[in-house]
C-alpha cells in the first residue's frame, strides 16, 4: 500500500484506542465544495476506493471492518442504507459484505452473547459493514432480555 495511506489522520494505529470526544463530528476533511462539486469528488474517491479494495484483494493479508453508528443508534431510517450504497457503490460486490444485526434468534443466541457479530467479521482481503453497531447489542439486547444472563464463562 502507498506509505502516504500508513499515515492518514483517520488511521488508528493497532493497541490505540478511538476516543470519540475528540472527533469533530463536523469535520469535512477540508472539503468546502457545494452539490456538483460533491458529486465529482465523490465520484473520484469512488475510484480509489476501488482500487484499495483491489490491492487488499490482492495482497490477502488486511481485513477492512467498517462500523456503521449513528447517534443514538440511528433507526431504519437513519440513512446507514445510503451511505453504505452512495459510498461503496464502486466496489466489487463479491469483496464486500453488509452484515445487519436484527434480533437475535434462539439459534443465535444459543452459542453465548455477540457469537453472531465473530460469525460477520471479513476474512483476508476482505471488507465487511457493520449495519448496525455490534455494541447495539451489548444495550439493547440486555435490556430488553433477549439474552441471558450468565455467570462465568
Amino acid at each position: 500500500m502507498p506509505k502516504d495511506l500508513h499515515t492518514h489522520r483517520y488511521r488508528i494505529p493497532p493497541g490505540h484506542e478511538v476516543r470519540l470526544k475528540y472527533v469533530d463530528p463536523n469535520d469535512t476533511s477540508g472539503f468546502a465544495g457545494k452539490d456538483d462539486d460533491e458529486l465529482k469528488e465523490s465520484k473520484k474517491l469512488n475510484e480509489k476506493l476501488g482500487q484499495l479494495q483491489e490491492m487488499l484483494y490482492a495482497e490477502h493479508e488486511q481485513k477492512v471492518l467498517v462500523v456503521l453508528q449513528a447517534v443514538l443508534q440511528a433507526m431504519d431510517t437513519g440513512g446507514k442504507d445510503g451511505v453504505i450504497n452512495r459510498v461503496f457503490q464502486g466496489l466489487n460486490p463479491q469483496g464486500v459484505g453488509v452484515a445487519h444485526f436484527k434480533e437475535p434468534t434462539p439459534r443465535e443466541l444459543d452459542p453465548g452473547f455477540l457469537w453472531r457479530e465473530h460469525k460477520q467479521v471479513p476474512g483476508k482481503g476482505e471488507l465487511t459493514i457493520f449495519n448496525r453497531s455490534h455494541y447495539e447489542g451489548v444495550l439493547i439486547e440486555r435490556v430488553h432480555n433477549l439474552v441471558p444472563v450468565r455467570l462465568g464463562p
